[in-house]
């Protein structure tokens, strides 16, 4: 079944937010001093990195 045009542009929005969902977490890993809430971070952004690949694997 095709993805109709409200679904894609759905997709395309919620890539967007993805990616400045990881910018952010990275960012803020990047900039703080306590290693746990570093790690935390970083799973995080690891975790909006795969909702942005299984958003992209949708329009492949």
């Amino acid at each position: 079944m095709p993805i109709t045009e409200k679904e894609l542009s759905w997709i395309e929005d919620q890539l967007t937010l993805e990616q400045l969902l990881i910018s952010k977490y990275r960012n803020a890993a990047q900039n703080v001093n306590d290693s746990k809430i570093q790690s935390k971070l970083i799973e995080i952004a690891a975790k909006h990195e795969n909702h942005y690949n299984t958003l992209l694997s949708h329009l492949n």
